[in-house]
C-alpha cells in the first residue's frame, strides 16, 4: 500500500467518527428546532387524540380528597372520565354524566379498566343531586375536595378550554392521576370513545 493510499484510508475513518460523533448534536438540534416550531405555532403535529391536551398534565393524586370509595387514591389503576361539578348539577352537567355513562358502558369487556367520577367542590351534594346520581348512576365515584386545592385543575381546564374557543364537559386522567385531556361539547361521545379505546388498547392493564 503506498503513502497516499493509507493517508486516503486515515482520512476516511476519521471522517466516519466525525460523522458517528455529530449525529447525535445534529438529532437534537432538529428537536429544538421542531420544539421551537410547534410552540410558536409555524407547524402543528398531527395528533391521534380527538379530545384536547392538557399541557402540562396537572397531576391530582397528591389531592386532598374524600370520596365514596373505599381507597386513598382514586385515580389509580384505572383511566377516569370525570365531570367537575359541585353541589348542585344543572342540565348541561346532567347531559353529560348521562353521556359519560354510555360510553362507559359502550367499552364493554374493557368498561372494568375505566371508571366515572364526579368531583366536587362542595363537601355535600344538594339532595336532589344525590337522589338522581343514586337513582341512575350507580357505579359513579364521588369525590370531594376545596375549591383551593382544585385551583390549579381548574385553571388547566379554563386555559385548554379558551384555546379552543369551547366550554369543557369532562376531562380524561390516566391511571396514574394525571388530567390529560379535556371535552367539551363540540366532541361526540363517538369521539371520547375511540380515544378510549385506543388509549385502553396501548397502555398495560393494572
Amino acid at each position: 500500500m503506498t503513502a497516499v493510499s493509507e493517508d486516503n484510508a486515515v482520512w476516511q475513518s476519521r471522517f466516519k467518527l466525525i460523522l458517528l460523533w455529530m449525529i447525535p448534536f445534529g438529532l437534537m438540534l432538529l428537536a429544538g428546532l421542531v420544539y421551537h416550531l410547534v410552540q410558536s405555532g409555524q407547524i402543528s403535529v398531527a395528533s391521534k387524540n380527538q379530545g384536547h391536551l392538557i399541557q402540562p398534565p396537572v397531576q391530582l393524586s397528591r389531592l386532598a380528597l374524600t370520596s365514596n370509595k373505599d381507597t386513598d387514591n382514586i385515580w389509580y389503576g384505572k383511566w377516569t372520565m370525570a365531570i367537575r361539578g359541585g353541589s348542585d348539577c344543572d342540565q348541561r352537567c346532567m347531559d353529560t354524566l348521562l353521556l359519560s355513562r354510555q360510553i362507559h358502558v359502550r367499552l364493554n369487556k374493557e368498561a372494568n379498566r375505566t371508571q366515572r367520577v364526579y368531583l366536587s367542590d362542595a363537601a355535600a351534594l344538594s339532595q336532589p343531586l344525590s337522589e338522581h346520581l343514586a337513582a341512575e348512576h350507580h357505579y359513579l365515584t364521588i369525590a370531594y375536595s376545596d375549591s383551593v386545592s382544585l385551583a390549579p385543575l381548574d385553571q388547566a381546564i379554563l386555559a385548554t378550554a379558551e384555546a379552543r374557543q369551547s366550554e369543557a364537559q369532562f376531562f380524561l386522567v390516566d391511571p396514574e392521576g394525571w388530567a390529560m385531556m379535556v371535552y367539551s361539547a363540540e366532541h361526540s361521545g363517538a369521539a371520547v370513545l375511540k380515544d378510549l379505546k385506543y388509549l385502553l388498547k396501548y397502555s398495560a392493564e393494572r
